[in-house]
């Protein structure tokens, strides 16, 4: 479909709820910022006719001074859109380090955008070099920015989760990992799918992205170019844009188009990612781009994502790059801290790998391996604190709450930050549920449980539970999984013992409370590459179940022989009860329940919402993806086709 003016310039007003003067009628994308550094900025709009542009910018002494702007014209022949449009960018140089600006635009003299709280952008703050007396990244300052990926679909989870990012404060820029707009990244969806959902922050704070592989769908990634504005890094003239980097504060942060790994210019790529990490001198080192090296759910097997594993990690992990952001996966992922792959010990050198790909596109299954410290089919964006030593990541939902909380780098003190049913990663916990309890200086070394029984403690950690011992499945400095005692009920009181010291926290224990680890069809595990088909008899692995009916120990492996759970339980697809043939203990594991369905032989082919309750309780829904034919029938288009 090809969006009409009316329609377009609709979506560009509405988006940035800003009065403005009857001139403003003839622009089409708000103003946004790129290439926002400690001493630059440069402002970008569209038009719908050509003319001289300007900014205005003003200090915060009242000095003012104006840039004005190039303009390059786009027509419908390329773009698909009824109407030419014309891209204004004025580049502001010599500006003082973390300073407040006003500013304004016009055209033509004539003011676009106005309104009673100016316009206003705020340049990286100064880096102070080191001095005998203090080591620069021991600072009591910092910054915070956001991360978010996969959202250009127009959904009403992104639009959301755009309002929430809209209200963090003190947030000094937002990093994209990829896949804009969907479906295919054309000029239209642009308008209709990024800068108008997004335009309220991008007038405010800068936009550093990197390409997805749907911006590639058009044009190889045309549009998506003709919106940014990099940094200029000795990226070769025809890859500008694709890839770069830049500085702010004591992180260095490099944008990799990992949709390049598929092309020969990878090699140069890849050259200038090495020679640009050896020549930063700034503490934090951050790496984001689109295509995530440790897949769990729809995307194993891609390619793209083992060849990001092949070339890009060693170069990362060689120059001691601790943080890496990627999308390409639809929900939240986020890797032990690893080295060649393999969960490594503080203070040993390591990445971690997180994957923020929940920004509004349909989720898609997640999966674990023995990389994952914590994987959540949920919608989500990250806020990154950045303070001296310490990079703290956290994961916020839809309804504005905490997905997960981890803190690379310097932990002052052994502390919990939550405690988690591990599948959903809600606060919702049964007695036997499996739990995540995340927090700092949880141990001093990584641990995993050597097998059943599952010891009461490893590394020097143990856990009580409202008094008893909690048997543990691992343990390192961030998480402690573990498994809540039977018969436990109530407010309780959950405390930690490490050798670093000792932490506690109130949890409440329900009688039931559903969470879904893991489907598994009749040809394996549930995920992308195999879908479920009209008459699966399928296994729904779970925690919290709550309650047996025979006597068992918490920490050994269920008997082979049927151990059904007390509380009658339902199986959902959308508005459908399934038949629930057998819902008890997964034989030869520990907190892990079983519920066997069938589904339908007539099922029509969709994508739909599965729910399990158990005592009234309810888990949170998962997308189950029904196919009669196989993956191969599977394909962006039919992700919309959910039934709730």
């Amino acid at each position: 479909m090809t969006i009409n003016r009316r329609t377009f310039l609709q979506v560009a007003s509405t988006a940035l709820c800003l009065p403005r003067t009857a001139r403003a009628a003839t622009l089409l994308r708000q103003p946004y910022l790129q290439n926002v550094q400690a001493n630059r900025a440069s402002v970008l709009w569209t038009a719908q006719q050509t003319g001289c542009g300007t900014v205005t910018a003003v200090a915060p002494d009242g000095t003012s001074f104006s840039a004005p702007a190039a303009t390059e014209v786009f027509q419908p022949a390329d773009t698909g859109l009824t109407c030419a449009f014309y891209r204004f960018q004025a580049d502001f140089a010599g500006l003082q380090p973390g300073t407040l600006y006003s500013y304004s635009v016009a055209l033509d003299g004539q003011m676009l955008v106005s309104g009673a709280s100016p316009l206003q952008f705020q340049t990286a703050p100064q880096y102070l070099a080191a001095s005998p007396f203090q080591d620069r990244a021991t600072r009591a300052d910092g910054f915070s920015f956001l991360a978010f990926g996969d959202s250009g679909a127009g959904s009403c989870q992104q639009q959301t989760l755009a309002r929430w990012m809209a209200a963090e404060a003190d947030i000094s820029m937002v990093v994209h990992v990829g896949d804009l707009a969907y479906p295919d990244g054309t000029f239209e969806e642009f308008e209709d799918s990024y800068f108008g959902i997004n335009a309220p922050l991008m007038a405010r704070v800068p936009f550093f992205s990197t390409p997805g592989n749907h911006e590639y769908n058009t044009g190889n990634a045309a549009p998506y170019l003709a919106g940014v504005a990099t940094p200029e890094c000795g990226v070769p003239g025809a890859d500008r844009g694709r890839y770069y980097s830049f500085d702010w504060d004591n992180a260095h942060f490099v944008s990799v188009d990992s949709n390049l790994l598929a092309t020969s210019r990878a090699p140069a790529m890849l050259a200038w990612l090495d020679a640009d990490l050896a020549a930063t001198d700034r503490h934090w080192r951050i790496v984001f781009l689109h295509h995530t090296p440790y897949p769990t759910g729809f995307h194993l097997g891609d390619p793209i994502c083992a060849a990001v594993q092949q070339f890009v990690n060693p170069i990362v992990e060689s120059h001691g790059v601790q943080l890496l952001l990627a999308g390409h996966e639809h929900g939240y992922e986020r890797t032990y801290p690893l080295a060649g792959g393999q969960v490594a010990t503080p203070p040993a050198p390591s990445t971690t790998y997180v994957v923020t790909g929940g920004g509004g596109g349909a989720l898609e299954s997640v999966g674990c391996s023995g990389q994952t410290a914590i994987s959540v089919e949920a919608f989500h964006y990250l806020r990154i604190d950045v303070k001296g030593r310490a990079l703290t990541i956290t994961a916020i939902g839809l309804d504005g709450a905490q997905i997960d909380r981890v803190t690379l780098g310097a932990a002052n003190r052994v502390a919990i930050d939550r405690v988690l049913s591990k599948g959903d990663y809600t606060s919702r916990i049964a007695p036997g549920s499996l739990v995540a309890i995340s927090g700092q200086d949880l141990a001093r070394a990584s641990a995993l449980s050597p097998g059943y029984p599952l010891p009461a403690g490893l590394a020097g950690v143990s856990l009580k539970v409202a008094g008893q011992p909690a048997p543990l499945l691992s343990v390192s400095s961030t998480q402690i999984e573990a498994q809540i005692p039977y018969h436990v009920s109530g407010p309780v009181m959950l405390e930690v013992s490490t050798p670093s010291g000792f932490a506690s926290a109130g949890i409440t224990v329900s009688p039931e409370a559903p969470s879904l680890l893991q489907i598994v069809t009749p040809r394996g595990l549930f995920c992308g590459a195999n879908p479920a088909r009209p008459g699966d008899l399928l296994s729904l692995h779970l925690t919290g179940l709550g309650e047996v009916r025979t006597s068992v120990e918490s920490g050994r492996a269920a008997p082979f022989a049927p151990d059904p759970v007390v509380s009658p339980v339902e199986v959902w697809l959308g508005p459908m009860q399934l038949e629930t043939r057998f819902a008890g203990l997964a034989p030869g594991r520990a907190g892990v329940y079983r519920v066997d369905v069938a589904i339908p032989t007539d099922l029509p082919d969709g994508i739909y919402a599965l729910r399990v309750t158990a005592g009234g309780a309810g888990s949170r829904p998962a997308n189950l993806d029904v196919f009669s034919r196989g993956p191969a029938y599977r394909n962006n288009r039919a992700r919309s086709r959910v039934v709730t």
